[in-house]
């Protein structure tokens, strides 16, 4: 590592230096940032602009309103261990922060400590590190961006895909921000990881949150939007309420400048969170599972579908297409997503008694059962919503409750960190399944909707940004009280969390937007994890060629990331649904047929494909015996569709299936195999 002082944008003054192997960083003290990131490898300048941020800005409250503050002008410190930053003073408040920066090899560590010695302020936000001015290579059209939006999402050239108010993504959209767009999500939940990736052919820049405590931390994207001057930035924001007198570490931030792909990213944030994370300690019969019987169909919007009564015939049913997992919701008083969290049994659809036995009658004929739960809010309409809703509330800043809508109904979100609904979401999930026989819950938005801070002083918790730590608890705890009842329970989360993964058996990944869902960036970072994928037919998609386009994509998504289908098959599905009916039986047989090679194989994402048709995709895996199989997919049974494989070693056998599971030809010679694609799904497997 070099550290040596020069000159960076013009008429910036001294820039200090520090050189890692891959790289070296100039930071300006005028800027309070960097003006150089270049990677060495390829000699790219990141910077293709001066940042117009610092690299650190602190929030503050003073009194209920909260503040921005600037740092003012540095101290640079040089050693042996790397470069630090000293700031006395922000915005000229007595707050002190000092920065650290170590190279090593590929990766530049940075982390801080701040200290509040403003009697009159409480800092309960740090942006940091916030870069920004970057885009790869002589065009920012190329650049690809990986961001951990739920299981993963994929977009090239975010300059322009990031730069509107986009509303694709609902509550993950990007949004005008001063002269600039912004997408802001908050890890652990809305953001599956704290980690993304840019990256073009030659360059790659990792932008990682290594903190082990797990706060909620914004994960924020931001871009110019102009092509004129284009330009992306990326940055973490951490909460935590620092009072005055108090200290506070940051924890680690990483950036990582490399000339790979995103996979490469995932390995760095992989081998960071691994020891803190459990993998495989989930009953051994999930193994076996590849689809589930979705059935939302008892009560929904006031409206009777199906009564506890029904429960048989509604198992049959999935039983006839081979499946045995039915999972339950809308079971509940006034049924599907009203009245939370008054989970019992609701009267119009029959007994309590008469549900238990509904479940009982799944179990002795080979079934088993989730039920579902909202993890997270609290009906307004609720008689209890006044006396305990609102204590359970989480509160912003000004001591404002947090509303949401969803259908006609109205609610706050509760806070997981505090005693009184963490104590409470224990015991109703526990009671279900003690009470009525069911084999695992199901816990709705616990790693799908936004984490929030929480600044309400009469909760438990010791600081505002827990509200993760609190989930992990639940989880942790909830998985302990179950298995006394069942060894063989077990939880599933709306959505993908890294953290939470490690106590759930299947992560319900939806499917929302039309444009740059990417599952495959979750599934190879954490492959031990089991998503669940919905494949049923888009019911808000009006277009009936648009509705059949992505049925047939989301049923090929979920065959080759191996994930376990979510069928509505007593809704969605049904005979009278013609061919998403005929299809989807097709595509589950074909999961059958392919399950048992998927069980105990590496996902390898792409790695061995080297051509496919741009309207197809495939998966590669590998066995313990050194096989190698993919999967294959042409939803769209495009013309002259083919796939060239390249495998590291000479293969001697090849053989491939269609989705009847018919023998199809190749062609292979050495470590390449040629195969057309003319058929929605194939497997090909391959021996050394």
């Amino acid at each position: 590592m070099q550290i040596m002082k020069e000159t960076a944008f013009e008429n910036e003054g001294m820039a200090m230096r520090i050189t890692g192997g891959t790289f070296s960083a100039e930071f300006s003290p005028e800027l309070n940032n960097f003006s150089s990131i270049r990677n060495l490898v390829t000699d790219d300048e990141y910077l293709k602009f001066k940042p117009q941020v610092p690299l650190i800005s602190i929030y503050v409250l003073i009194g209920d309103e909260k503040a921005e503050l600037l740092p003012d002008q540095p101290n640079i410190l040089f050693s042996s261990e790397g470069m630090t930053i000293h700031y006395t003073s922000f915005g000229g408040r007595p707050i002190e922060a000092v920065i650290r920066f170590k190279a090593d090899g590929d990766l530049l560590h940075i982390s801080a400590t701040i200290e509040n010695r403003d009697a009159f302020s409480e800092i309960v936000e740090i942006l940091m590190p916030h870069i920004s001015g970057i885009y790869l290579g002589e065009s920012h059209k190329d650049d690809i961006i990986i961001y951990p939006h739920h299981a993963g999402e994929r977009t090239v050239n975010p300059v322009s895909g990031y730069g509107k108010n986009k509303k694709d993504f609902w509550r993950a959209s990007s949004v005008a921000y001063k002269d600039h767009f912004r997408r802001e999500i908050n890890y652990c939940g809305l953001a599956s990881m704290s980690w993304m990736y840019y990256y073009d052919a030659q360059n790659g820049l990792y932008i990682g949150s290594h903190d082990s405590r797990f706060p909620v931390t914004g994960v924020i994207a931001e871009t110019s939007g102009n092509d004129q001057k284009p330009w992306m930035g990326f940055g973490f924001r951490k909460y935590h309420r620092i009072r005055f007198g108090e200290r506070y570490d940051t924890g680690e931030y990483v950036l990582g400048i490399t000339d790979k792909d995103w996979h490469y990213g995932a390995k760095i944030y992989r081998s960071y969170i691994e020891p803190y994370l459990e993998f495989d300690n989930n009953p051994a019969f999930l193994k076996d599972e590849y689809a589930l019987n979705q059935c939302y169909n008892l009560k929904r919007a006031g409206k009777i579908e199906n009564c506890f009564k029904d429960i048989p015939r509604l198992y049959d049913e999935g039983r006839s297409w081979g499946v045995r997992h039915m999972f339950i919701a809308s079971w509940n008083r006034t049924g599907f997503d009203s009245f939370y969290p008054e989970y019992y049994p609701d009267m119009e659809l029959g007994s309590a008694m008469e549900f238990r036995r509904g479940l009982e009658y799944v179990r002795e004929n080979g079934g088993f059962t989730t039920l579902y739960i909202n993890a997270r809010i609290f009906d307004t309409a609720s008689d209890f919503h006044k006396t305990v809703g609102e204590a359970m509330a989480i509160r912003n800043e000004k001591g404002e409750m947090i509303h949401e809508t969803y259908g006609p109904a109205h609610f706050t979100v509760n806070c997981p960190s505090d005693r009184l609904w963490r104590d409470y979401l224990l015991d109703t999930a526990e009671f279900a399944l003690m009470a009525y026989d069911c084999d695992g819950i199901y816990l709705d938005q616990l790693a799908s909707a936004e984490p929030y801070p929480c600044y309400n002083k009469a909760h438990s918790h010791e600081n505002i940004g827990e509200f993760n730590n609190g989930y992990v608890y639940i989880l942790r705890e909830l998985k302990s009280r179950l298995k006394k009842h069942r060894p063989d329970a077990y939880i599933m989360t709306e959505n993908c969390g890294d953290i939470y993964g490690s106590f759930t058996w299947g992560n319900l990944t939806w499917n929302g937007a039309d444009y740059d869902e990417y599952y495959n960036v979750f599934k190879y970072t954490f492959p031990e994890y089991v998503q669940v994928n919905m494949v049923n037919p888009r019911g808000w998609e009006k277009d009936e060629q648009a509705q059949k386009y992505w049925f047939y994509k989301d049923m090929q998504r979920a065959v080759l990331l191996g994930s376990v289908l979510w069928m509505g098959i007593t809704t969605r599905l049904t005979p009278d649904k013609g061919e998403y009916h005929t299809y989807a039986r097709q595509a589950l047989n074909f999961r059958r047929q392919i399950h048992h090679f998927i069980r105990d194989a590496r996902f390898f994402d792409d790695a061995f494909i080297r051509e496919i048709h741009p309207e197809c995709a495939a998966t590669c895996w590998e066995l313990d015996n050194g096989s190698c199989f993919v999967l294959a997919g042409n939803h769209s049974l495009a013309d002259n569709a083919s796939l060239t494989i390249e495998l590291p070693y000479q293969i001697k056998n090849a053989t491939a299936y269609d989705i009847g599971w018919n023998k199809i030809d190749t062609e292979h010679r050495g470590k390449r195999l040629n195969i057309r694609l003319t058929t929605r799904l194939a497997f090909i497997l391959m021996e050394p």
